[in-house]
């Protein structure tokens, strides 16, 4: 479900008093190479724009790159699966978290650093190695190819993103530990022990618009850099330095590939079917898209809590989700299936799915209340979600 559109990495610091020039550019790529094994094979473009000019920059992008009817049919499934508010603006809220975050970035389509010009953060140098990390990888990886040409799933999108940015993550932190005489990671990951449990922290302490956003928003702007440098810690820890490519050549097509590594690479799970309709006709597709771990974990988060998600959620094994619309009426229809590793996980998240369904529409009403059957009525209309062996289905806001 996450959108590739709604994750665009940037690099979280208040901004550049002064942009680097070449010259210390070219130092900092020369150390990533030591460290990735990634040879520089040309020097990165660099330009430096205001902070008005990054926010208009981010709408430009948001413009391109999604068309207003996509938003709305993503900002309808994120409300129908209460993950953000009724009148929440997804498209704005987007714009504003990215606005607010971004020191630096390396542009992939343009092949091109940006510098957004400001008071120092006193991150400069880490967020240089970052970005620059991207542009290095970029030479040997198509990142337009990697990122924006391959067909994929809402989920390989998530996957690849977070491989990405884990990457540049893990040089970054690699670079500041052999500056500072430090331990490498190669040898320990007890620096990244110590690091992840303060980022979301960190965010929200520093950017007020992170700070008020949905858990969800939150939660799939960390992910990429958190799980992302852990997936690449466990690839350097298996691999070597060939990690570092192999990520890359051979990604992971889902979050729970990213959450678990000793899982990747994992074989391709045929999404489950979705549970049959009636009286489509006068209805019209406006979404479709899959169900990951991701996704169930923030759900189960939201709704149950930290530890119902903690141990529900790594039963995910496929899923995916469709979202229509009546042609007159406008009324919303949304199915969705998830496949779990067993049916006794199954039965387990139609029980804790009760407890999201009252927790996202407070009136909700059950006529059935089983362990393989939950029916019923809510705010926006009827409800009939099922367990059939490992396989949870939904149809949610039918007419009544």
């Amino acid at each position: 479900m996450v959108k590739a559109w709604l994750l665009a990495g940037v690099a979280l610091a208040a901004g550049w008093a002064q942009a680097p020039d070449a010259a210390r550019i070219r130092t900092v790529t020369a150390e990533i190479a030591a460290i990735s094994g990634l040879e520089v094979k040309r020097d990165v473009p660099f330009e430096s724009i205001s902070r008005d000019g990054w926010k208009q920059w981010v709408d430009d992008e948001v413009r391109r790159t999604v068309k207003p009817e996509e938003i709305r049919a993503d900002e309808l499934a994120l409300r129908l699966f209460g993950l953000i508010p009724k009148d929440f603006d997804l498209r704005k809220a987007t714009v504003d978290l990215l606005g607010e975050q971004a020191a630096a970035l390396y542009d992939h389509r343009r092949k091109k650093m940006l510098f957004v010009q400001g008071a120092t953060g006193g991150m400069e140098d880490a967020i240089l190695v970052h970005e620059l990390s991207h542009a290095v990888a970029d030479q040997h990886f198509d990142m337009r190819r990697f990122l924006d040409k391959t067909a994929k799933t809402d989920e390989s999108a998530t996957a690849r993103l977070a491989v990405v940015e884990g990457q540049a993550m893990w040089i970054m932190v690699e670079s500041q530990l052999r500056q500072a005489g430090g331990v490498s990671l190669t040898k320990s990951r007890q620096a990244l022990d110590l690091m992840l449990p303060a980022m979301g922290q960190l965010a929200a302490d520093s950017y007020p618009v992170f700070a008020r956003a949905p858990l969800y928003l939150r939660e799939t702007l960390v992910f990429p850099y958190s799980a992302g440098i852990q997936f690449q810690q466990s690839a350097i820890e298996k691999l070597g330095r060939k990690g570092f490519t192999e990520v890359l050549r051979n990604p992971p097509n889902t979050t729970a590939e990213i959450l678990h590594p000793e899982r990747w690479p994992a074989p391709a799970v045929p999404p489950p079917a979705l549970p049959p309709i009636q009286g489509l006709k006068p209805h019209r597709l406006l979404s479709a898209g899959t169900l990951g771990e991701l996704d169930l974990q923030i759900l189960l988060k939201q709704y149950c809590g930290e530890n119902e998600a903690r141990d529900l959620a790594p039963h995910w094994r496929a899923g995916a989700f469709d979202l229509y619309e009546h042609k007159l009426t406008q009324h919303p229809l949304l199915r969705w299936a998830v496949q779990f590793d067993t049916p006794e996980s199954a039965r387990a998240f139609l029980a804790a799915y009760a407890r999201v369904l009252q927790g996202k529409w407070p009136e909700t009403g059950f006529s059935t209340r089983t362990e393989a059957l939950l029916e019923g009525t809510a705010a926006t209309g009827a409800f009939r979600i099922s367990a059939d062996s490992a396989t949870v289905r939904a149809l949610e806001s039918l007419k009544r």
